[in-house]
């Protein structure tokens, strides 16, 4: 996802169809005049990461009792 560096409309991918449509420019003089288009993604997804996840010991507990289960030959862990 794009915005617009005029209009700043959400957009899929800056095309040149937009750009004629909503502008009256080409997309190659409108990214010489405005600049290029910013990525909404990229920032969101760097604002909301986490540089270490946590995992719990409940969590790494539960993917023990599943290794088990899976490689258990009498099936006895079956629940």
């Amino acid at each position: 996802m794009v915005t617009c560096p005029i209009c700043k409309e959400l957009l899929q991918e800056l095309t040149s169809v937009h750009c004629i449509k909503e502008h009256g420019l080409s997309k190659a003089r409108l990214i010489e005049q405005f600049g290029k288009p910013k990525r909404l993604f990229l920032t969101f997804a760097a604002e909301n990461t986490d540089a270490t996840p946590t995992i719990s010991s409940r969590d790494y507990l539960d993917s023990q009792l599943l290794t088990d289960r899976l490689r258990s030959k009498t099936r006895k862990f079956h629940v």
